[in-house]
């Protein structure tokens, strides 16, 4: 029986992992993850104007162009690789004419009493939302600056409400630290990008299945199979190679990243269109705030417990696939059948996004604990420190209870199904099984 199910089990990866398709899809997620962490860089190789400097005419009558020109400089650091290059113009029509058939600007500041100033915002053509926001932010900054001043308050006063305001954080709780906080935070966000690989990789395994079953017994070479083994090397065989196949292909999807994000620091520069967004989070200062709490002492059992979840839940799956997919006879009943399971899945995806919205919902952290739902929903919840070790533990107990059942009666289906061509009393014959012994 080892020898033979060693052979099936074998047999099974081999055709999936050799299967012209394989090379093909892994070939299109390699180029597709490898683009997406490089995108900025692909849009900027194929050229464009979107890098090119924006010309800024001011053409200022009220003799604020200085402090205008400063806030501009400052809130175009925002806009990626665009920058503002202004130039103080006298002549409006002189400046209409620079900017005809280009993407520039022109500001004409007019004095507008009590108002302090007025602008007219002047393209040739239209100019997209992020630069005309960021322009009309920056004057409305310079406004209130000049206004401000304008105000004869002391110029230490004026300090003082310009200075942003100094903020300490606090716990009541003395374990607690601004650092794990930042780490939690960070880590959770990390856990809801690898919500969507394992949810992806939970439909590949449904699908996966569900296709080598009805394939084998649509062929008729069910019962030749059947007829040398027995159904149990068949079933567990079958639930064994698509587990491995899947954890096979996430360390693949894995990789593909490692390569992308490397390819991104060989080919980074200075002119990154990221480069605003990053200079704000710095990789460096994230890395030492996780080295320097207790989190990631904690990280050595709450990984572990995340990975068994991981992996029972992928279990619990290929066996209610291989059960559902033993009583259907083509791939169009099986579709029908799979999509509780799929409704299931959904389901637990979108929760974990919806859980950011409401923290600490007790219905949330019940559900976190559902069997098939807590692979996508407890892991995000557990690292951001929603709920504690303890539900997590629960969740892997009721996994643990769910694959037993779905071994222990799911078989007795598998074993009628198997071999089963009519759809009249499949129902009956199921329950029936379950009630054998």
């Amino acid at each position: 029986m080892e020898s033979k199910f060693k052979y099936l089990l074998k047999n099974s990866l081999q055709k999936k992992l050799k299967n012209k398709w394989f090379l093909t899809v892994n070939i299109i997620l390699l180029v597709v993850i490898v683009s997406l962490c490089n995108i900025d860089s692909i849009v900027k190789f194929f050229g464009g104007d979107f890098s090119r400097s924006t010309n800024i005419y001011v053409v200022d009558s009220v003799g604020y162009y200085d402090d205008i020109k400063s806030n501009l400089n400052e809130m175009s650091k925002y806009i990626s690789d665009n920058r503002f290059v202004i130039k103080k113009e006298s002549d409006i029509k002189k400046a209409e004419n620079k900017i005809k058939k280009k993407k520039d600007v022109i500001l004409k500041i007019d004095d507008d009493g009590d108002n302090i100033f007025k602008v007219e915002f002047i393209t040739d053509s239209y100019i997209d939302m992020i630069k005309y926001q960021t322009i009309i932010t920056s004057l409305n900054k310079t406004k209130e600056s000049i206004a401000l001043f304008k105000s004869n308050i002391d110029k230490n006063e004026l300090a003082k409400i310009k200075k942003e305001v100094t903020i300490t954080r606090k716990f009541i709780n003395k374990d607690k630290t601004k650092d794990e906080e930042k780490s939690r935070n960070m880590l959770s966000i990390l856990s809801l990008v690898i919500v969507l690989p394992c949810f992806m990789l939970i439909v590949f395994l449904v699908q996966m299945i569900g296709a080598e079953i009805n394939e084998e017994k649509s062929s008729r070479c069910m019962e030749i199979i059947i007829g040398n083994v027995s159904v149990k090397t068949h079933f567990f065989s079958k639930v064994l190679a698509s587990n491995l196949f899947v954890i096979i292909q996430s360390l693949l999807l894995l990789s593909y990243g490692f390569v992308g994000l490397l390819l991104r620091k060989i080919l980074s520069n200075e002119s990154s269109i990221t480069k605003g967004l990053l200079e704000q989070v710095n990789l460096k200062d994230s890395v030492d705030i996780l080295l320097s709490n207790d989190l990631i002492n904690k990280l050595g059992y709450i990984i572990p417990l995340i990975i068994i979840l991981i992996l029972l839940s992928f279990l619990a799956y290929s066996l209610l696939s291989g059960i559902l997919a033993s009583m259907t006879t083509n791939m169009e009943n099986y579709q029908q059948l799979q999509t509780p399971i799929m409704v299931i899945g959904v389901l637990g995806y979108y929760l974990t996004f919806l859980s950011a919205a409401f923290p600490g919902s007790l219905f949330i952290k019940i559900i976190s604990c559902v069997p098939l739902i807590s692979v996508s929903l407890a892991p995000s919840l557990l690292i951001s420190g929603e709920i504690s070790v303890s539900i997590i533990i629960i969740g892997i107990m009721l996994l643990s209870l769910l694959d037993y059942v779905l071994i222990k009666y799911g078989f007795r289906i598998y074993k009628v199904g198997i071999l089963n061509y009519r759809e009249t009393d499949l129902w009956k014959k199921m329950l029936k099984a379950i009630k054998e012994k």
